[in-house]
């Protein structure tokens, strides 16, 4: 299954008078990163949720966002003292420099970030490891089944991407044949007057037309662009992580490509070539959305 590294899962699980409820999110990431927002500031439950999301997935950028509802006791809330004592001397500046409203109300407190901080220790973290763990595992589940859907979409739209590279690449092998023969051609007719004019030695000319027909084939580089798009249908059907492989193949695919470009004299070529680039272009940037 091709896995996209965009989605969003929700979780929620309740148990003993404890709600929880976990929301995941994720977005393109070269390698793995998980941050975690919760009310609790216990080392212990981050560290949970970030080694189960790395224990399922191999690349995005994660935001777990926890919520506990504690409906059988008071949490233990405490003040950011120093963070108050900043914000209060700010509210006072702007209220005397341009009469903003003094003081501000609790409300206006409670949504500045880290104001209010909420002890782990007004509940076992014990009792909130497994309750949170089954709320993480429902919107993991979740966010996997919005990942799969796009991700399935991204793949279908590779394989026609690749699959009008292969049809190029086959039109490309019929040009060259022909463009190989007609700079030949072209070559030793040029040269042919060339000796009639200066006398030069007729073989060896001949020599050197083929020796420079030789040098714009593109035979070899177009069997290792055949072999690359194998490879590439091999990948897109194994299903399971594929991002960066397919990043590292596009990048061979572009190599050849441009080689090809830069070593043939024929003008179809040429605009074949330009439509090969545009596409590698576009698949590059479907393989950087995928896991």
């Amino acid at each position: 299954m091709t896995s996209s590294m965009t989605g969003f899962g929700l979780g929620e699980n309740e148990e003993n008078g404890l709600k929880v409820t976990v929301e995941a999110r994720s977005v393109n990431h070269r390698y793995i990163e998980v941050g975690v927002k919760s009310p609790y500031k216990n080392f212990a439950l981050d560290d949970l949720v970030r080694k189960k999301v790395k224990s399922r997935f191999s690349r995005g950028a994660f935001e777990i966002l926890v919520a506990f509802d504690n409906t059988i006791g008071e949490a233990d809330v405490r003040i950011n003292e120093p963070l108050l004592k900043g914000y209060m001397k700010v509210a006072q500046t702007l209220a005397q420099r341009h009469q903003v409203p003094y003081p501000p109300s609790f409300g206006d407190l409670a949504q500045i970030r880290d104001m209010f901080m909420v002890s782990g220790d007004a509940m076992k973290v014990e009792a909130m490891a497994a309750p949170l763990e089954r709320a993480l595992d429902q919107a993991l589940d979740r966010l996997i089944q919005m990942r799969d859907s796009e991700g399935e979409h991204i793949g279908k739209d590779l394989a026609e991407r690749f699959g009008r590279i292969g049809q190029w690449t086959l039109q490309i092998k019929d040009m060259n044949e022909k463009s190989v023969q007609e700079r030949y051609s072209s070559l030793k007719e040029k040269m042919e007057a060339l000796v009639k004019e200066a006398g030069v030695d007729e073989g060896r000319l001949a020599q050197e037309a083929a020796l420079l027909a030789e040098r714009s084939d593109i035979s070899e580089e177009l069997v290792r662009l055949d072999s690359h798009l194998k490879k590439a249908e091999q990948i897109l059907g194994s299903g399971g992580p594929m991002g960066r492989k397919l990043e590292f193949l596009l990048q061979e695919l572009g190599r050849e490509t441009n080689t090809i470009g830069s070593k043939s004299y024929s003008p179809e070529i040429t605009r074949r070539v330009l439509d090969m680039k545009s596409e590698l272009e576009k698949l590059r940037e479907q393989a950087q959305n995928l896991e």
